[in-house]
């Protein structure tokens, strides 16, 4: 494969993340002994990390369309050494103030990172393979994540300290590695598919994306969209059954690895891309009935809850709703935690191929990439503040509320998606066929615009070389 072509640099993409993300997410509850629960990747229960999530969408937009992938990937790689290093160095010197603040700082370079990532993952491919590498770029997360949580529920309290400091130290000389194939990662315009055509990345400024970046909520599609971004995140978190049983953790996150069936039904070219689009939203409708169903059923069925004591605090008050939650339904909260997990990767998935479709240009796909990204993020905060702010029962009105707008937001996308055509020029228009020439600002196809290009760089190479 060439250096410069997109699929030698996904595969390198994909090598970083599984050395920084992906082992991270293996290793970390098992090097920190924390009891793993069911939570979206995408958007984080602790509080400045979640505002930190809020703001690294927009961050990340400024960070692609003026910094560049290379430098967002090595700054991620270096927190993520850092972070490992403060593992090793908590086992060995003991305190975990350097262990919290490297926390912190990988979270900042996570964030930008994913951003830089998914814009990467939908530009780079065909368009037969956008939802695929998408599957397979999430997946890595996920099943890193699954398998973490099984490591760590198996070994909590059973692993000794001098184990988890061995697994530490391949951590960190695995951390090491990465920000060396980090600099390998070559620049968006060097990049050349295998028509000859060079990916399109215009050169662009601060005050630009400013403007370009408010222009997002001009935009009517987007618009539609915003709500589909935001409640789903926050009715997930407003459920907030997070139970630390093994088989139910796993059941979790097995739910989100199987997001590799949504990119094959968007991908495989067995029909229009709006029609697969529209089977797609289908299949999330259908599944997300299922999940709510099981979860409202969870929710209002009578449980006994002799024991309880009007005394205790919310953290004992939530240790008991679940033990009791468990002891009593266990099998339902199998399906439950199942269903849940695999309709948030489904919409998560779904969503980002529908930024898939609006453009190929790098920079209006780190525009509407990095707006989802911190609409998806607000979402989750705001829902768990909710869920902290309430017991396991006052909740109920707020998640009905939430669930109603998820559903809400599913019936806006839908006209969203009824206007996906087969050239990705939403954002950017059509050309007409008898049309010879094209103004600069005015809306055309982005792959017209690339072979127009071309062809003007490769005249003005041949007429210099004559001179």
């Amino acid at each position: 494969m060439r250096y410069n072509s997109p699929v030698t640099q996904l595969a390198i993409l994909a090598v970083v993340l599984l050395l920084t993300t992906g082992v991270r997410r293996l290793l970390d509850n098992y090097l920190m002994q924390y009891i793993p629960v069911n939570v979206n990747l995408s958007f984080n229960s602790y509080l400045p990390a979640g505002i930190v999530g809020c703001a690294s969408g927009f961050i990340g937009i400024f960070l692609v369309n003026l910094v560049g992938f290379r430098y967002i990937f090595v700054f991620h790689t270096l927190t993520n050494m850092i972070y490992a290093s403060s593992v090793v160095s908590m086992f060995l010197n003991g305190g975990s103030g350097f262990q919290t603040a490297a926390m912190m700082l990988g979270i900042i370079g996570y964030y930008p990172c994913r951003v830089a990532t998914l814009v990467i993952v939908l530009a780079y491919p065909g368009e037969k393979w956008k939802a695929r590498a998408l599957a397979v770029f999430l997946i890595i997360e996920y099943l890193s994540n699954a398998l973490g949580d099984i490591i760590a529920l198996r070994s909590f309290g059973h692993s000794s300290e001098s184990e988890r400091v061995h697994y530490a130290i391949v951590y960190l000389v695995l951390a090491c590695i990465s920000p060396l194939l980090a600099l390998c990662i070559a620049p968006s315009d060097q990049v050349v598919r295998n028509n000859g055509l060079y990916l399109i990345s215009p050169k662009t400024t601060l005050k630009t994306e400013i403007v370009e970046t408010g222009r997002i909520f001009t935009k009517k599609y987007m618009l539609l969209l915003i709500p589909y971004m935001f409640s789903y995140p926050m009715l997930f978190a407003i459920a907030n059954l997070q139970l630390p049983d093994q088989l139910i953790v796993a059941m979790y996150d097995i739910g989100k690895v199987l997001v590799m069936i949504m990119g094959q039904l968007l991908d495989v070219q067995w029909a229009s891309r709006r029609v697969r689009g529209l089977i797609g939203l289908l299949v999330i409708v259908l599944f997300y009935l299922i999940s709510v169903s099981l979860t409202t059923v969870a929710r209002v069925i009578h449980y006994d809850m002799t024991g309880l004591d009007p005394n205790w605090s919310r953290d004992e008050y939530n240790k008991f709703i679940f033990k009791v939650l468990i002891t009593q339904q266990y099998k339902l909260l199998l399906s439950v935690l199942f269903f849940a997990g695999l309709i948030s990767g489904l919409i998560e998935l779904y969503g980002y191929w529908l930024m898939g479709t609006l453009t190929n240009d790098l920079k209006s796909s780190a525009r509407f990439v990095g707006t989802y990204h911190s609409f998806m993020a607000l979402g989750g905060l705001v829902g768990y503040q909710i869920a902290r702010s309430l017991d396991f029962e006052r909740a109920a009105p707020a998640y009905y509320v939430a669930m109603a707008t998820t559903i809400v937001s599913f019936g806006l996308a839908y006209f969203v998606v009824r206007k996906i055509t087969e050239t990705n020029n939403w954002s950017l228009g059509r050309i007409t066929r008898n049309q010879e020439s094209f103004d600069k600002d005015a809306n055309v196809d982005t792959e017209v615009v690339a072979i127009i290009a071309d062809v003007k760089h490769q005249h003005v190479q041949s007429t210099q070389s004559q001179l």
